[in-house]
Protein backbone atom coordinates (compact mmCIF):
# COMPACT_ATOMS: atom_id res chain seq x y z
CA UNK A 1 0.00 0.00 0.00
CA UNK A 2 1.19 3.37 -1.06
CA UNK A 3 0.41 5.17 2.26
CA UNK A 4 2.49 2.49 4.22
CA UNK A 5 5.45 2.88 2.06
CA UNK A 6 5.90 7.03 2.33
CA UNK A 7 4.98 6.92 5.65
CA UNK A 8 1.50 8.71 5.43
CA UNK A 9 -0.45 5.93 7.14
CA UNK A 10 -0.21 7.24 10.61
CA UNK A 11 -1.48 10.71 8.93
CA UNK A 12 -4.21 9.42 7.04
CA UNK A 13 -5.81 7.34 10.10
CA UNK A 14 -5.82 10.50 11.90
CA UNK A 15 -7.70 12.33 9.66
CA UNK A 16 -10.24 9.69 9.26
CA UNK A 17 -10.65 8.91 13.04
CA UNK A 18 -10.92 13.03 13.14
CA UNK A 19 -13.68 13.09 10.56
CA UNK A 20 -15.41 10.51 11.91
CA UNK A 21 -15.63 12.25 15.36
CA UNK A 22 -16.75 15.27 13.62
CA UNK A 23 -19.30 13.85 11.88
CA UNK A 24 -20.90 11.48 15.09
CA UNK A 25 -20.30 14.78 17.25
CA UNK A 26 -22.75 16.44 15.11
CA UNK A 27 -25.35 14.00 14.98
CA UNK A 28 -25.17 13.48 18.64
CA UNK A 29 -25.21 16.98 19.46
CA UNK A 30 -28.71 17.29 17.02
CA UNK A 31 -29.98 15.02 19.55
CA UNK A 32 -29.05 15.63 23.03
CA UNK A 33 -31.75 16.76 25.04
CA UNK A 34 -33.16 20.77 23.50
CA UNK A 35 -32.58 22.16 27.01
CA UNK A 36 -28.58 21.23 27.35
CA UNK A 37 -25.32 21.19 25.15
CA UNK A 38 -23.50 17.91 24.31
CA UNK A 39 -20.79 18.91 27.29
CA UNK A 40 -23.41 19.52 30.20
CA UNK A 41 -25.38 16.02 28.78
CA UNK A 42 -21.77 14.69 29.20
CA UNK A 43 -21.23 15.92 33.06
CA UNK A 44 -24.78 14.90 33.63
CA UNK A 45 -24.11 11.23 32.17
CA UNK A 46 -20.86 11.19 34.65
CA UNK A 47 -22.89 12.31 37.53
CA UNK A 48 -25.28 9.64 36.98
CA UNK A 49 -23.16 6.77 36.57
CA UNK A 50 -21.96 8.07 40.23
CA UNK A 51 -24.72 8.05 43.28
CA UNK A 52 -22.34 9.70 45.67
CA UNK A 53 -21.11 12.34 43.15
CA UNK A 54 -17.79 13.55 41.93
CA UNK A 55 -15.22 16.22 43.09
CA UNK A 56 -14.28 18.89 39.93
CA UNK A 57 -11.26 16.99 39.78
CA UNK A 58 -13.01 13.90 38.79
CA UNK A 59 -15.16 15.53 36.80
CA UNK A 60 -12.40 16.99 34.72
CA UNK A 61 -10.33 13.85 35.04
CA UNK A 62 -12.97 11.90 33.46
CA UNK A 63 -14.18 13.98 30.70
CA UNK A 64 -10.79 15.16 29.66
CA UNK A 65 -11.20 18.49 29.63
CA UNK A 66 -10.04 21.67 31.57
CA UNK A 67 -11.14 22.38 35.28
CA UNK A 68 -12.75 26.22 34.03
CA UNK A 69 -14.51 24.36 31.66
CA UNK A 70 -16.21 21.82 33.99
CA UNK A 71 -16.60 24.71 36.44
CA UNK A 72 -19.25 26.74 33.74
CA UNK A 73 -20.44 23.97 32.81
CA UNK A 74 -21.67 22.76 36.71
CA UNK A 75 -22.43 26.60 37.24
CA UNK A 76 -24.81 26.27 34.29
CA UNK A 77 -26.22 23.18 35.29
CA UNK A 78 -26.82 24.61 39.16
CA UNK A 79 -28.77 27.26 37.58
CA UNK A 80 -31.08 24.72 35.79
CA UNK A 81 -32.13 22.70 39.13
CA UNK A 82 -30.04 19.66 37.40
CA UNK A 83 -26.98 19.18 39.49
CA UNK A 84 -25.56 20.67 42.76
CA UNK A 85 -22.75 21.23 44.83
CA UNK A 86 -22.23 19.92 48.55
CA UNK A 87 -19.70 19.94 50.92
CA UNK A 88 -17.83 16.85 51.70
CA UNK A 89 -17.91 16.43 55.34
CA UNK A 90 -14.51 15.51 56.02
CA UNK A 91 -12.99 17.83 54.06
CA UNK A 92 -14.13 21.39 54.43
CA UNK A 93 -12.27 23.11 51.47
CA UNK A 94 -13.57 19.88 48.99
CA UNK A 95 -16.63 20.23 47.09
CA UNK A 96 -18.99 17.05 45.05
CA UNK A 97 -20.99 17.79 42.55
CA UNK A 98 -24.26 15.47 42.48
CA UNK A 99 -27.88 15.43 40.45
CA UNK A 100 -30.49 16.58 41.74
CA UNK A 101 -33.49 14.49 41.54
CA UNK A 102 -34.84 16.48 38.78
CA UNK A 103 -31.37 15.92 36.76
CA UNK A 104 -31.46 12.23 37.65
CA UNK A 105 -35.23 12.43 35.85
CA UNK A 106 -33.93 13.76 32.97
CA UNK A 107 -31.15 11.22 32.17
CA UNK A 108 -33.41 8.55 33.14
CA UNK A 109 -34.83 9.32 30.07
CA UNK A 110 -31.95 10.74 28.07
CA UNK A 111 -29.75 8.07 27.98
CA UNK A 112 -31.77 4.88 26.62
CA UNK A 113 -32.66 7.55 23.91
CA UNK A 114 -28.60 8.44 23.82
CA UNK A 115 -27.97 4.92 23.79
CA UNK A 116 -30.83 4.40 20.69
CA UNK A 117 -28.87 7.54 18.90
CA UNK A 118 -25.89 6.09 18.94
CA UNK A 119 -26.58 2.81 17.71
CA UNK A 120 -28.97 4.07 14.29
CA UNK A 121 -25.21 6.03 13.48
CA UNK A 122 -23.10 3.25 13.46
CA UNK A 123 -25.68 1.06 12.88
CA UNK A 124 -24.69 0.18 9.48
CA UNK A 125 -21.17 -0.99 10.29
CA UNK A 126 -21.64 -4.93 11.10
CA UNK A 127 -21.40 -5.69 14.38
CA UNK A 128 -18.22 -8.24 13.73
CA UNK A 129 -16.47 -4.75 11.96
CA UNK A 130 -17.77 -2.46 15.18
CA UNK A 131 -16.11 -4.84 17.46
CA UNK A 132 -12.60 -5.07 15.62
CA UNK A 133 -12.65 -1.39 15.70
CA UNK A 134 -14.02 -0.78 19.18
CA UNK A 135 -10.91 -3.26 20.17
CA UNK A 136 -8.29 -1.04 18.05
CA UNK A 137 -9.55 1.89 19.69
CA UNK A 138 -8.99 0.84 23.23
CA UNK A 139 -5.56 -0.78 22.03
CA UNK A 140 -5.25 2.93 21.22
CA UNK A 141 -6.05 4.47 24.36
CA UNK A 142 -3.95 2.36 26.08
CA UNK A 143 -1.29 3.05 24.16
CA UNK A 144 -1.70 6.89 24.38
CA UNK A 145 -2.51 6.99 28.16
CA UNK A 146 0.91 4.53 28.71
CA UNK A 147 2.94 7.45 26.78
CA UNK A 148 3.95 4.25 24.14
CA UNK A 149 3.29 2.64 21.34
CA UNK A 150 -0.09 0.72 20.90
Amino acid sequence: MRLEADGHLPLSVWVRLLKAHGLLLREVRRRVPESLTLPQFDVMAQLYREDGGMTPGELTRALLVTAGNVTGIVDRLARLGLAERRPVPEDRRAIRVRLTQRGRQLMQRAIPRHRRDVESLLGTIPSGDLARLRALLGRLNRALEEGGRP
